[in-house]
């Protein structure tokens, strides 16, 4: 009987050091990949310690086969290839969790938001004028979780002008949404005033740059709880909350900003008048295909976008919270169906 030759030192040297390095791959993804779910996803809980516990027992797992020692130099070669395909999988097994969680997040986050306001109302004496004002005490977390708390305070008699004016529009054969949006976004600029005053206020508190102060207005929109607005009667199927009878089927910037109540293009036209007060290069854009309307904002950032005038317009999806600039959904993500129809 023949022993089997003992495996070349310089071999067994080097299978160990290219299963140490994959294994320290392993483990710096599957950190980055718990870092990612906690910044973005928001995962906490149950969920997260699943999801330490998994890692940290893959990792065990895989720096436990570092040390396995080789018999012959077939063995190592085997071991070699072992620790590969281990790594391969452990990373691809991961990365699908990864997508999934994200994509759930996104996709259901249209159900749900922090909605965490409280409404009132409040008189006072401008002079010989008495004014009353709907207060919307705002409480909210940016893309990178600092939090805010912010009055959205609007004039009722302003409420009252944005809603004639809108419902003034007149309906003709050459009607096209953007004009619409442009009629809407001219008239109520200048009756946000309390709006542009305390974002002005808290940026400056903050010290925030360009891209920050964007966000922390894109997030203050997203966290209002998504209604339908529908021009016709609400017929109770709708899966969300639902305000019926509304002429058009959107409200102007300062009725939601009053009432807290809109879908999508409500959102993205109060957005864009918001933001272009302050100089920012926005756009809306609007899909037939999809029935939905999205934001694009001229900034550095990464992620989809369309080119207009040769510049980038970031999408900023705004019924949902915690999309960030840069993000659509899978399920409105062909970019060939959007279309600008309003740009500052």
């Amino acid at each position: 009987m023949t022993e089997s030759p003992k495996p070349n030192g310089c071999f067994v040297s080097f299978q160990r050091i290219f299963s140490g390095l994959l294994a320290l791959v392993a483990t710096v993804f599957l950190i980055a990949v718990i870092f990612s779910l906690v910044a973005e996803v928001k995962i906490q809980g149950a969920s997260l310690l699943v999801l330490v516990a998994s890692s940290f027992f893959v990792l065990r797992y895989l720096w436990k086969k570092v040390a396995v020692k080789s018999v012959s130099n077939k063995q190592v070669f085997k071991n070699i290839l072992s620790s590969f395909f281990r790594t391969i999988i452990v990373i691809v097994l991961f990365t699908v969790i990864l997508i999934i969680l994200k994509d759930n997040y996104h996709s259901n986050d249209i159900t749900r938001t922090d909605d965490d306001s409280q409404t009132e109302i409040v008189e006072t004496t401008e002079g010989e004028e008495t004014i009353r004002y709907i207060i919307n005490k705002m409480r909210w977390r940016d893309f990178d979780g600092d939090r805010y708390q912010m009055n959205f305070k609007i004039a009722e008699n302003n409420v009252q002008k944005s809603k004639t004016n809108r419902e003034s529009y007149r309906y003709t054969r050459n009607f096209t949404w953007g004009q619409f949006y442009k009629h809407m976004a001219d008239h109520d600029q200048p009756l946000l005033e309390h709006l542009y005053t305390e974002f002005s206020k808290i940026q400056k508190q903050r010290k925030m740059n360009r891209t920050k102060f964007a966000e922390f207005i894109i997030t203050s929109i997203q966290n209002i709880q998504y209604n339908y607005i529908k021009s016709t009667p609400c017929d109770g199927t709708e899966d969300y909350p639902c305000v019926g009878n509304v002429r058009l089927g959107i409200f102007a910037p300062v009725e939601f900003s009053a009432n807290l109540k809109g879908d999508c293009d409500s959102r993205t036209v109060l957005l864009f008048v918001l933001l272009a007060k302050f100089n920012y290069e926005v756009a809306i854009l609007n899909s037939d295909q999809y029935k939905h309307s999205v934001l694009g904002i001229n900034v550095h950032a990464r992620g989809k976008y369309k080119t207009y005038n040769r510049k980038k317009y970031y999408f900023v999806e705004t019924t949902a919270t915690g999309c960030p600039i840069g993000y659509l959904p899978n399920n409105v993500s062909t970019l060939s169906y959007w279309n600008f129809v309003l740009v500052n």
